[in-house]
């Protein structure tokens, strides 16, 4: 008798699946299923305040929420639909900030990607509906089962209503936010919409967010922080930062980006605008481009760690005031209107200094303000902490619980306390970026 054999087949997975599955969206977001709908909000917003910070447009920020639906309305320069073609990609990751060092909102570089990924592994199906730029799009998810990859189809027409700004609709039931789990995490639940907008007011004096039937208006129209678009610092990177950055442009390059010399990569930097400072800095460099940095494949380490210290010889530090500030007046009228507080009560301080243990010179600001409850019977302590103008889904670091227990600030007492850190660049320990290391 024949002795029977297998042949095995060698068969193909999409592994654009993985971007579909909660295990890895939870590493992505940075937190369980019952935070998405609140997290993809929070990007939502996070991006509507960028674009309209770059293009010096004074945010104006409507979010809409029905029991079937939110939506986040901003008066921004709109996004692009290129851009949104490309974020529906998932075999490559779309990103603006991944391989900049910049004090600025997010940094996680995959926040379309998870807005379109998180409603259909919540839901089971998934439509967003994105009006910009004269244009509508429909965007829906289904999942080809037999051959185990994302379906998603992007239907675009014109749109003659939505001119300015970006309206995004997602399709999300009052239902499926509700808690499937066992909530320990964070030591609570996630912040309502309503707290999520307030504590974004708190942390961006120019902008005004507009939820139901309130307001929450811009304190200082004048006000300015450090935005996405200011030359980043040479400081602020490692020789393996830098070696990144150059390995991304020369893979634009190759994508079909006209090639960028060393010259006008350098002049890129806080700095080094200048035609001088740019001749002293590639002395060597004449004529070069990125991609003649290349030996082997691969960056000449040599030579990056070079340029970045030519670089860092001929310009200045980034002092800690340029970041910005929110604000001792601003917190304190934030938390005057929406919390009865006992007025001799508040208090307020701010730290500015450089950080040089984790890799450069990082310019950081510290902001924290405190005040008792006047109605003291409502004993529930409230902590609003924030990253770079961004409120964040709890306390992010552990050496901050660690302090308000030093401090005897528990749970039970009726006190707020406001913190804000302003950094080039955080040092995180998971993959969401939501835990820091200080």
């Amino acid at each position: 008798m024949a002795k029977e054999i297998l042949s095995r087949q060698l068969f193909e997975l999409s592994r654009e699946l993985e971007f579909f599955s909660e295990k890895e969206l939870t590493m992505q977001i940075g937190h369980p299923k019952s935070y998405w709908y609140i997290t993809i909000l929070k990007e939502l917003i996070d991006n509507s305040l960028d674009a309209c910070e770059v293009s010096d447009i004074q945010p104006d920020i409507i979010i809409e929420k029905t029991k079937s639906h939110f939506s986040v309305i901003d008066n921004g320069p709109g996004i692009a639909h290129k851009t949104i073609k490309k974020s529906l990609d998932f075999l490559i990751r779309v990103s603006d900030k991944q391989f900049y060092v910049s004090p600025t909102r997010g940094q996680m570089g995959n926040a379309l990607k998870t807005v379109w990924a998180a409603p259909y592994v919540a839901l089971g199906s998934s439509k967003i509906i994105i009006k910009s730029r004269g244009r509508h799009h429909v965007i829906t998810t289904s999942l080809d089962k037999i051959r185990q990859k994302p379906q998603i189809e992007h239907n675009s027409s014109k749109d003659t209503i939505v001119k300015n700004g970006t309206s995004v609709t997602i399709h999300w039931p009052d239902s499926a936010s509700l808690k499937d789990e066992e909530m320990d995490y964070y030591y609570k639940a996630p912040p309502t919409v309503e707290e999520l907008i307030s504590y974004y007011a708190v942390f961006n004096p120019h902008a005004t967010f507009k939820f139901k039937n309130k307001t929450y208006a811009a304190t200082e129209k004048k006000w300015s922080k450090w935005r996405t678009d200011m030359p980043t610092s040479a400081f602020w990177y490692d020789e393996g930062r830098l070696r990144d950055l150059i390995a991304a442009y020369i893979s634009l390059e190759r994508d079909g980006t006209k090639p960028k010399t060393v010259r006008e990569f350098v002049s890129e930097f806080r700095g080094l605008s200048g035609t001088q400072k740019q001749k002293q800095v590639i002395e060597g460099f004449s004529g070069v481009y990125l991609h003649d940095l290349l030996r082997g494949g691969d960056i000449n380490m040599e030579t990056a760690t070079k340029l970045l210290k030519t670089m860092q010889e001929h310009s200045q530090p980034v002092k800690p005031y340029s970041l910005g500030l929110v604000g001792e007046d601003h917190m304190r009228a934030w938390i005057e209107k929406y919390i009865e507080i006992i007025p001799e009560s508040f208090n307020y301080a701010k730290r500015r200094g450089v950080d040089t243990g984790s890799g450069g010179e990082m310019p950081y600001v510290i902001e924290v303000a405190f005040a008792v409850k006047a109605d003291t019977n409502k004993n529930q302590r409230i902590v609003v902490t924030g990253l770079n103008w961004s409120p964040t889904l709890g306390v992010p670091a552990d050496e901050i619980s660690d302090a308000m227990a030093k401090a005897r600030i528990d749970t039970h007492d009726p006190v707020i306390l406001v913190l804000h850190m302003i950094k080039p660049r955080f040092e995180f320990t998971d993959r969401g970026k939501t835990r820091l290391s200080l």
